[in-house]
């Protein structure tokens, strides 16, 4: 396969990313007005305030209580940047969450698809479908937002050199991936999920590759040792990680969990409503699909499960890859107990990647199938419509809770005590 990179296209992706931007700012702008309210929120600023002078210390083994040196490297810039003033701390995740979005249109494209599609699953992104919003809305979730940059940088330089430039190891693209890779590792604890969605590309577009059909071919492999040392590594040294508890005590009740938890944030991506006070504070329209949640679930962790069957089964290559990548970037989150972390949507940040994909396939296709009809062709736009309002719904109701948690008397002590440290 040819890459073409032209001006037509170069102009093309800058406009994009301009419309990705002005998208993001006018869905989640209205967070720019409010203050720091989760307990993340001063954990960070705390860390990023004791290194702002000396910034050397973040990549000890248990700076921000754990290790993770590269998203404090930012928290600390921020600080530098924009103080105690959340406005612009703000504006950093919708800045980095734009790019996001524009990563999402750059990995569609790279397989060849309909732009169209490529086009749809990007604003279908920067409008928090799937995700819905929770992780751009407090500033420790630029954390999740900036390793999601990564991730989605790697996957799109990875497949590209492969596609495009014969998978050659000397390369400006495998360079730029292995310089990445190596941030990730002090990102996260492990990129292992990351490597298991370049597998999944590896073993379905086996026949794009030509000769090169070999899954575990060099290019890889240097990736898979890279990421078992750098684990390895962590453990000798005793780098602190994020304390979790497991989701099981024996493998049965562990297997039961996992299963039961993957099953359940799957559904979450179409139906975000769990135990909340949130829910039952609100108007009786919500209240009504909120009584009515655990027939809901149930009906669509069928539809899930059939989908995702007839997907791999039935699918194109694009179709199976993205479905792929939804169950391996899910995996990390399934394996804490209830209720410590329990279905928390900000964690579907990086698995709704797929679900905008095949929710933006199918309503593409889905016109093009209704091509001769009038009116009928536009049906399949209320799909990805109704997906749009719900997150817009619950983008303004999380903002509500979040400038009143922002008034509490914890969150205005904490933040008395940081400027008095400054």
């Amino acid at each position: 396969m040819k890459s073409e990179v032209t001006p037509h296209r170069i102009r093309d992706s800058a406009l994009m990313f301009v419309l990705l931007l002005a998208v993001s700012f006018a869905f989640y702008g209205i967070s720019l007005d409010n203050s720091f309210w989760h307990p993340e929120d001063f954990l960070v600023l705390n860390s990023a305030q004791s290194f702002a002078n000396d910034a050397s210390g973040i990549f000890g083994k248990d700076s921000m209580s754990r290790f993770q040196p590269l998203p404090l490297a930012l928290f600390v810039m921020e600080y530098r940047a924009f103080g105690l003033e959340p406005a612009g701390w703000y504006a950093t995740n919708l800045v980095l969450h734009a790019i996001n979005a524009w990563l999402v249109f750059w990995l569609v494209s790279a397989f060849g698809i309909d732009r169209r599609v490529g086009i749809l699953a990007a604003l279908l992104f920067a409008m928090g479908v799937g995700s819905y919003g929770k992780a751009v809305l407090f500033i420790a979730g630029a954390e999740n937002l900036l390793t999601t940059t990564l991730y989605l940088l790697i996957l799109n330089l990875y497949i590209r050199n492969d596609l495009y430039g014969a998978g050659r190891i000397v390369s400006v693209r495998y360079l730029l991936v292995l310089l990445l890779f190596l941030a990730v590792s002090f990102a996260r604890p492990t990129a292992f999920a990351l490597l298991l969605g370049l597998i999944a590309y590896k073993v379905f577009f086996r026949s794009e590759r030509g000769k090169r059909r070999r899954v575990f071919d060099a290019q890889l492999l240097i990736l898979v040792v890279g990421a078992v040392a750098f684990w390895v590594a962590r453990k000798s040294w005793g780098m602190t990680e994020l304390a979790l508890e497991s989701a099981g005590r024996n493998p049965w009740d562990f297997t039961v969990n996992f299963l039961n938890n993957m099953l359940d944030y799957l559904v979450h991506m179409f139906f975000p409503m769990h135990m909340s006070k949130l829910a039952e504070a609100s108007n009786p329209v919500v209240q009504f699909f909120y009584a009515a949640t655990p027939v809901l679930r149930f009906l669509l962790g069928w539809g899930v499960i059939s989908y995702g069957l007839f997907g791999f089964v039935f699918g194109n290559r694009p179709i199976r890859f993205f479905l792929a990548w939804t169950v391996i970037s899910v995996l990390p989150y399934c394996v804490v107990q209830f209720p410590e972390d329990w279905l928390n949507i900000r964690y579907l940040y990086q698995v709704s990647i797929g679900f905008v994909f095949v929710l933006a396939s199918g309503t593409v296709y889905s016109t093009d199938l209704l091509h001769r009809t009038r009116w009928q062709r536009w049906l399949p736009l209320i799909v990805p419509l109704f997906f749009i309002l719900m997150s817009a719904y619950i983008t303004l109701k999380l903002d509500t809770k979040y400038e009143r948690d922002a008034r509490s008397p914890e969150a205005r002590t904490q933040l008395e005590r940081l400027r008095e440290q400054a």
